[in-house]
């Protein structure tokens, strides 16, 4: 891993029939600077995300926007210098007509 690369902090199939999910971030993964998360095998609608830090605190990031499979939702820049992520909630809209379970895979950048 080279400075400046991004790392996969973790992934998950999203149940379709819940609204909600989250992706469980070890500690051993260190600080972060930034993060993205990557959309995978169908399209999700994505409300809003949550962010927990390893301090307690917390960031919410809107999107209320659907995200096609294969795509990348923007850069999130973590408030503060460098951040424990514990872990991050994801609140979803199911996609009409969508075809298996999206999976939602959480990157940062150290």
């Amino acid at each position: 891993l080279q400075p400046g690369d991004w790392e996969k902090l973790g992934t998950r199939v999203v149940n379709m029939k819940a609204d909600h999910d989250e992706i469980p971030v070890t500690v051993m993964e260190g600080v972060f600077t930034k993060v993205k998360l990557r959309i995978m095998k169908a399209p999700i609608h994505l409300l809003n995300i949550n962010i927990v830090f390893g301090n307690g605190t917390n960031k919410n990031v809107v999107f209320n926007r659907k995200f096609k499979a294969g795509s990348w939702t923007r850069i999130i820049d973590l408030p503060g210098n460098k951040r424990i992520i514990k872990k991050v909630k994801l609140n979803y809209k199911s996609v009409p007509a969508g075809k298996g379970r999206a999976v939602v895979s959480l990157w940062g950048k150290h």
